[in-house]
């Protein structure tokens, strides 16, 4: 057999609510919104705050949203753009006045406008029954109060410890020079002061009130950001894009993400018949890696925000281009591909609600704890999407005042003749759109269940570590050594990984068959899927 082990746990079952999320917490908080009648809305708020308060390496109120919402009333999918944007200092010649030769990983430079926030409020807006200040209350209790810190969550402040500079980071989550360790307490009180005045006062206080003046106050010397960038942030509803795959239609969150690279990647993967390739044998795994990658390198050349660039979505897209694309595939050796010319660290989660409503939502700061940047007194670690910006000045993501830059951030939900049959988000950063590629094949062409498809071994291809070239390809160790030997001898670059990699992604999606949701939930990291 080519692969060792299948599913470590046991597909999640429900019938009037279900969540799959990151943290079993969060998913808890979800569970219980749900049982007092409210909408997946509401309760993709509650699950969005816990998470933001036990996962703030991942995600938080400092970072973006987005989010897929299939409505059952009409039967249609939108889309919630909760990004933000560079700030009104940000720019090319900003950058050669400070004789700075690139953008930092991290620090104030790096900092967009967080969105997140604002992108509650008008999720709740448009989709909500319940007020957001009772949605606030299981995150302000564990932040206020305390959690067990898990290892994974130690791991990360350990590891971010030695490069990240900021005092107020280090006061909050290494008081003495160390952070918790597994198990041990982690209290947040300036985060819980925080969540309670958003509890009472509303979004308007991160954006215009206290918090906002404490982001302006600490990045005015250093940062792109002013108070009057946050005073101005607001999200957009937008139309989601989409293709067929199999009998399915997929949705997936628009430019400035990288949504549209996952439904590439499935485009050209129509054209083989990949039910007939063995799972995870060296034929599956080299067409998906460089099905990956012919996708990678469109989104390289095209993706940016469509405010400020044309971005051809449509075009590539289409069912001809993929056509034209899958033909500089070959099946005996590994390549690296030019883009095509179509004109000739994250937490995502799922809800299903007893309405029949279903939200998929990716929400991240990008890096480990973003930028490491904590406003003092706000307990808000603030994001570094804006490390994404392209210092070429042609470029659709070029480094430009109040744009959006190119985000990794996407969401998935697929449909089968107007009703939802999946709900599906994983964090990865750069993996994300081929981490949807594998599950969802695992989904549409193997026949799994969501549980065995998300814990199935994946493949991630770049430097993703310190010492990594850009097409090394880390593959989980429970596929076969005579598999990895098999991919080199045709080119690829193999590295063999743990065999549940964090780095792979942690994955969460809900099924919807029949009138019951079944849930998955990854064990590459600490979450559940629960369902009643």
């Amino acid at each position: 057999m080519p692969v060792i082990g299948y599913s470590h746990r046991p597909v999640a079952l429900g019938r009037r609510g279900m969540i799959a999320a990151a943290h079993p917490d969060a998913a808890l908080a979800g569970i219980d919104v749900l049982k007092a009648g409210g909408t997946a809305a509401d309760a993709a708020v509650a699950v969005n705050a816990v998470l933001a308060v036990m996962q703030p390496n991942n995600c938080g109120l400092g970072g973006d949203l987005f989010c897929l919402y299939y409505e059952a009333a009409t039967r249609s999918v939108h889309v919630l753009n909760g990004s933000g944007r560079s700030g009104s200092r940000a720019g090319l010649a900003e950058l050669r006045r400070r004789r700075m030769e690139r953008l930092p990983i991290i620090g104030p430079p790096t900092v967009s406008v967080p969105g997140c926030v604002r992108g509650w409020a008008m999720l709740l807006e448009r989709f909500g029954t319940r007020p957001l200040g009772e949605l606030l209350q299981p995150a302000i209790h564990y932040a206020s109060h305390g959690f067990p810190t898990t290892s994974l969550l130690s791991q990360s402040i350990r590891e971010h410890l030695p490069a990240n500079p900021d005092p107020e980071w280090r006061r909050i989550f290494a008081p003495g020079g160390h952070g918790p360790g597994f198990g041990e307490l982690l209290t947040q009180p300036d985060l819980g002061r925080t969540l309670v005045e958003l509890a009472s006062d509303g979004p308007e206080v991160f954006y215009r009130g206290r918090v906002a003046e404490a982001i302006a106050r600490r990045l005015e010397a250093d940062g792109f950001l002013t108070a009057e960038d946050l005073a101005e942030h607001t999200g957009e509803w937008n139309a989601p894009i989409s293709t067929t795959y199999r009998g399915v239609r997929i949705y997936e969150t628009p430019p400035p993400t990288q949504g549209l690279t996952a439904l590439q990647g499935l485009n050209m993967l129509e054209g083989f018949a990949l039910a007939d390739y063995p799972i995870h044998s060296v034929e599956h795994l080299h067409l998906l890696v460089e099905i990956v990658k012919l996708a990678y390198a469109d989104r390289d050349r095209w993706i940016g925000d469509p405010a400020y660039a044309s971005v051809p979505a449509t075009a590539l897209l289409s069912k001809a281009y993929a056509e034209r694309r899958r033909r500089d595939f070959d099946p005996a050796k590994a390549q690296s591909y030019a883009f095509g010319d179509p004109e000739g660290d994250t937490t995502g989660f799922v809800v299903a609600d007893g309405y029949g409503n279903l939200i998929s939502v990716i929400q991240s700061l990008f890096n480990g704890f973003g930028s490491g940047v904590v406003p003092p007194g706000t307990g808000v670690v603030l994001q570094n999407r804006g490390r994404h910006f392209s210092l070429d000045p042609s470029h659709p993501a070029a480094f430009a005042p109040r744009k959006r830059p190119f985000h990794t951030l996407m969401a998935s939900i697929a449909t089968r003749e107007e009703r939802p049959v999946l709900g599906f988000a994983t964090m990865g950063g750069n993996g994300q759109a081929m981490f949807h590629v594998q599950v969802l094949t695992n989904l549409l062409d193997y026949g799994m269940d969501i549980q065995e498809a998300i814990e199935r071994p994946r493949f991630l291809i770049g430097a993703f570590l310190p010492g990594d070239p850009d097409d090394v390809m880390h593959v989980e160790s429970r596929v076969a050594g005579e598999v990895l030997a098999a991919l080199e001898a045709r080119g690829h670059r193999v590295r063999a990984a743990p065999e549940f990699f964090w780095r792979c992604g942690h994955a969460h999606g809900i099924v919807l068959r029949e009138g019951t949701l079944m849930g998955g939930a990854d064990a590459r990291g600490d979450g559940a899927a629960l369902g009643f």
